[in-house]
């Protein structure tokens, strides 16, 4: 069972004789106390939030449709990382939804490779007759990798890779595009 942090708040007893002034202690809990969270729960929001908007679910994306009123995702998160209302902690919303719903995490994006993206490059030109472009939408045979993505790792060296500048200019240099 989960242990809940309990603040105190001191309230005066409001003597009004010359007497010691003694204080007594009254014990509150978190914000929603009786709202246990599970992981079940969690996805079935989420799924339903997916189907409704055609995203899933963020921080910032506000009230839990079909949740008792005050559920927003940002207290879900909360409980998530740190273990409230039943939940184990040390997590997110976002690994949550990357490890069961196969969601994009934008915090822990793989690594590239420009074999990878070459390799990729060249079943999209034997498919199309063309090169990719950041243009392209998604990469086909990946769990949502896109060509504007691919193109922003390159542009800002990130995702491991190093010394390219663009999608373009790595496809002219390595593809003669």
């Amino acid at each position: 069972m989960a242990k809940r942090k309990m603040a105190t708040k001191r309230k005066s007893t409001g003597r009004a004789s010359g007497g010691s002034s003694r204080t007594r202690r009254r014990k509150t809990t978190c914000r929603f106390p009786s709202r246990r969270l599970t992981i079940k729960k969690i996805l079935a929001w989420a799924d339903a939030h997916h189907r409704r908007t055609g995203k899933w679910p963020a921080i910032e994306s506000g009230p839990v449709s079909g949740a008792k009123k005050g559920e927003t995702w940002a207290l879900i998160h909360n409980a998530l990382r740190r273990g409230h209302r039943g939940l184990p902690g040390g997590s997110s919303l976002a690994r949550l939804l990357a490890k069961y719903r196969r969601a994009r995490n934008k915090a822990d994006m793989p690594r590239l490779t420009i074999k990878k993206i070459l390799a990729w490059a060249d079943a999209y030109h034997k498919r199309t007759g063309k090169w990719p472009s950041q243009k392209s939408g998604y990469v086909r045979g990946t769990s949502g990798e896109t060509w504007r993505a691919i193109n922003s790792a390159l542009y800002y060296d990130n995702r491991g890779l190093r010394g390219q500048s663009s999608l373009s200019q790595l496809l002219i240099k390595r593809r003669n595009r």
